[in-house]
Order: structure tokens, then sequence, then C-alpha cells
């Protein structure tokens, strides 16, 4: 069938090579042959089917490799270990082009899927094989059982860093084009060069499906032989179903590799509680949920019990109908300044100020794990009493100390000299506690952001519908004079600007409107 002269590589692949082979099992060849008219064939050598040879024109199989031209039916195969017999260097361009396209593919659907959150995910290199692993045995279920074999074998753990080192050799390969930075535990995506978009999972989906048929039309073509090797090929591929191993994890859910620099990755939402759960130490234990801040907030407390001990833990879903809030806040506030509205966006922004602010040395919670499909960020529960409602106390008896509000005054200072600005400053947002002051609520929080905002938004929004004119210059007196001791007078100055008090106007007395402003401008 192929003339020796025209072979021009072989290697050897499936169970013999991964380690979990059958006394009876044969050898899988791969022959490459140049013009190969026939394009792809399988070939059976011995009556007892001792070697299968599946034989593939060079030409295709580089267009296999690069564009899925025959569906991967023999790329595929190179995303699991193999040991080449002759031309290493042909199998090591297919492996590293195939890898290349695979790798891309799955970061272009994580960047699609996350947005700019996918800046906070490493992405270790067997994410992509076993993502790949998973969408192959879904197109095609019989392949599933090598691989379940090939991964927990004896040789399990071998095979799995062979094929991470290929797509590691890809990896190094794309690095000129800026997709993502090489890191020692995998890739850190650049979301800026990679702009995933909904067209983009859409022709994801629609190659996964092409590629299926095309996949099953080249296996039958391929295998065009008699029936006594058909019958023995169906044979082996019921036996495959019925001894079928218990799935890996990692084939399951591939999403449970990726990784955070803090917090980690839930990637199934229904077994968020459970996940959460285990990370904190339980289990056995009772869960009890209840709503905490605004009646339009989309946070709530979930509190675990077991052991003897309890622990509380917060969650955080930017995906909520609730925090349509920020759609009405912007128009709301649209002269003044600028909400970020969608859920990625803001949970994006909370992860990566909680963690900035907290290298500048400011209180803010731990973050515990993040469930990014359904946008919840599961954070730590710390106790207190919000600055809100010691405002509130103070206000309804109008004496007492002001330490809070003072402090408030300062941390601001201190987060507008790390180049941020809160967003969304209200004193609801903070927790007085023997430890100090925590922020917590930081979606909103930016390094561009506007600074007098902050200011405004405390001073006018803490005395929203008040009549207690002369609590509430207290409260502002207090605030600004411990901001003007550790911050820039200029920031007050801006923030008595009339586009900042617009807003609030319709909720504050006349009166205590213009009082509050003149303070600011006294300060300013």
């Amino acid at each position: 069938m192929v003339a020796p002269s025209s072979i021009s590589a072989v290697c050897v692949y499936g169970s013999k090579v991964a380690g979990y082979a059958r006394a009876d099992s044969d050898y899988d060849l791969i022959v490459v042959a140049r013009k190969f008219r026939e394009g792809v064939r399988y070939r059976y050598v011995g009556d007892d089917m001792a070697a299968s040879a599946l034989i593939v024109d060079e030409g295709l199989l580089l267009q296999d490799a690069t564009a899925s031209s025959l569906g991967e039916f023999v790329v595929g195969r190179f995303l699991n270990v193999y040991e080449p017999i002759s031309n290493a260097e042909l199998f090591r361009r297919v492996e590293t082009e195939y890898k290349s396209r695979v790798l891309v593919e799955a970061l272009l659907e994580l960047s699609s899927d996350y947005g700019d959150f996918c800046r906070h995910l490493l992405v270790p290199m067997d994410y992509f094989l076993f993502d790949k692993l998973r969408r192959r045995s879904v197109v095609y279920p019989p392949a599933l059982y090598s691989y379940v074999q090939t991964y927990s074998c004896s040789l399990g753990a071998e095979n799995r860093a062979i094929s991470a080192d290929g797509f590691r050799e890809a990896a190094r390969s794309l690095l000129p084009r800026g997709y993502f930075s090489l890191e020692e535990g995998g890739i850190r995506m650049n979301p800026e060069k990679m702009k995933g978009d909904s067209f983009t999972k859409v022709q994801s989906i629609f190659a996964l499906t092409t590629r299926g048929v095309t996949q099953y039309a080249v296996h039958g073509y391929a295998g065009r032989v008699g029936f006594s090797v058909f019958r023995k090929e169906a044979e082996s591929k019921l036996r495959r179903m019925r001894e079928q191993p218990d799935p890996l994890p990692e084939l399951e859910r591939p999403k449970t590799l990726l990784r955070l620099d803090e917090g980690t990755v839930i990637p199934d939402a229904s077994r968020l509680e459970m996940e959460v759960a285990r990370l904190l130490g339980y289990t056995e234990f009772a869960a009890e949920e209840r709503m905490i801040g605004d009646p339009y907030s989309t946070t709530r407390v979930l509190t675990f019990r077991g052991g003897g001990r309890e622990t509380s833990v917060v969650l955080k879903n930017f995906s909520d109908i609730r925090s349509l809030k920020w759609a009405l806040l912007g128009v709301w506030a649209a002269a003044a300044s600028k909400f970020r509205l969608t859920p990625l966006a803001r949970l994006d922004r909370e992860y990566s100020v909680t963690r900035a602010l907290r290298a500048a040395g400011i209180r803010v919670p731990n973050i515990i794990a993040v469930s990014p499909d359904v946008r919840i960020l599961v954070k730590e529960f710390v106790e207190g009493e919000t600055l809100a409602k010691a405002i509130d106390d103070f206000s309804k008896v109008g004496a007492g100390e002001l330490l809070g509000v003072a402090s408030y005054g300062k941390l601001m200072a201190k987060v507008h000299a790390t180049g941020f600005a809160l967003g969304d400053a209200k004193a609801s947002n903070v927790i007085v506690s023997p430890r100090g002051l925590t922020l917590t609520d930081l979606e909103q929080a930016d390094p561009e952001g506007d600074k007098a905002w902050d200011i405004a938004e405390f001073v006018y929004y803490t005395a929203k519908l008040s009549n207690r004119e002369e609590a509430m210059k207290r409260i502002a007196n207090s605030f600004l004079g411990a901001y003007s001791a550790e911050g820039s007078k200029d920031v007050i100055s801006k923030a008595s600007a009339l586009k900042y008090l617009r807003p609030f106007q319709p909720f504050l007395l006349p009166g205590l409107a213009k009082s509050l402003r003149e303070t600011m401008l006294a300060f300013g």
C-alpha cells in the first residue's frame, strides 16, 4: 500500500506507550507518507491485529495540526504521549503546531467567559490537556476509556508531565504575540491583547461541532476494513464501555485546575456551599444564610456550624438582578461620577483592588474563593458594626465621640495616596471593629477614579434625609479635618463644586446642603 521510500516518519502511540496495555493489546502506529493518494487510511497487520497502522499523508497531517482539516482525527493523538521511531523532528513540529492552536483556542474561550477577570487566573499547562480531552470525549465517547487509563495508570503522572511539556513548548512559541506571560506555574493572560467576546465563543462551539462531524466522517473513511476486523473493533469498544473506570476529576471539570493568587476557583456553582465548607475545614456542617447591607444589596452572609465551631463568610453576587442599581445610579450621578456596570468588570475591580489595598497596608477582608462562571466572590466576614450605624447613633443623640469618622477621613486620604478612588465611599461600606476600620465594598474602586467624588459622596450621602443640621456639620468637620491633615486640600476644594452637590440635592434640606458645601469650601 505504501512504498517504503515514501514513508517520512513513524511513531507509536496508545496503550503500549502510555502504560495501560493488556496482554492482547495491539501496537498503534502512525505512519506518515509523502503524497499518500488515499489521504488517510487504517491498515491492520497480522491475523490477530498485532498492530494497527494509521497511514496519513504528510501534508494532510500538517493541515490537521494547523487547521483541523481532518477534524483532528489524526493530530488529536498527539495530545497524549507517543514515541517516535523515525523523524522525531516532524512529530515535534506537528505536536507544537497543534498544541499552539489548542492553547490559543482555550485562552480565547476563558477570555470570552471571564473578560478582564481572566488576568487573575493562572492557567497550568495540564488545563489545556484536560480541557481538550474532555471536549474530544464529548464528540467521541469511546475515547474516554483511553484518556482515563492514560492518566490514571502507573505511568499517569509521567504521561501528564510529558504532555504538559509539549504545551509549554507551544506556549514559548506564542510568547511574541503578547497574548500572555509565561510563569513557573502556567500562563497569565493579558486581556488587553486577548479580547475574547461572544463571537469568539460561538466560533469555538461551531468549530467543536464541525470537527466532530469531520472526525466521524474521516474515521469511517479511514477504517475501510473487512468484516472480521470491524467485528473485533466493535467488540473492543463495547468492552471499553462496560469497563469504564472512574472518571478523573480533571476530565470532568478541567476548570478546577485554574488557580488564583488569592482564593480558590470554584467552577461548579452547584457545589459552591460544599466547596467553601471544605476550604474552611468542615466535613459535616449545617449552613444558614442571611442578606446584609442595604435593601438593594447583592451580598449575603453564609454561616457554617459543625464540630463545635462556627464560621461566617460573605458571598457577593455580581450578577444578581439587584446589581442593576449601578445602572440606575449611573444615570442619577452621570454628571459627577461614572460607575462600572457589568458584573465581570465589578468582580475584576473588587478582586484586584482588594489585593492592592491590602498590599498598601489597608484593612480589607481576605478572599476565600471565586466562582467566576456565576460572578460570585467569597470573602472573610468581618465582625463589627458599620460606620453608618455609629453615625446614626451619634446623630440621634447629638453628642459623643466621632473617632470612627475621623479615622475614616485619614483612611480615605491613605487610599487616595495609593492612587485609588473608592467610587462608593458610603459609611455603610466601612466596618468598625477593635482592629480598626475595614473597607468592604470595592467594586467601584478605580486607580483612575474621581477622589473628589469620594469626599462629596461621604459628606452629602451621610446627611441625606436628615434634619439634624448641627450633627451633620460636626460629622463633616470631623471627616474633612482628618482628611485634610493627611491628604490633599485640592481634592476637598474640587469636591465643593456644584456638580458634586447636584445628585444629592433632592435628598438634602436646602439649608443643610448649603451648610455642608460651605464647610467643604472652608477646608479646601
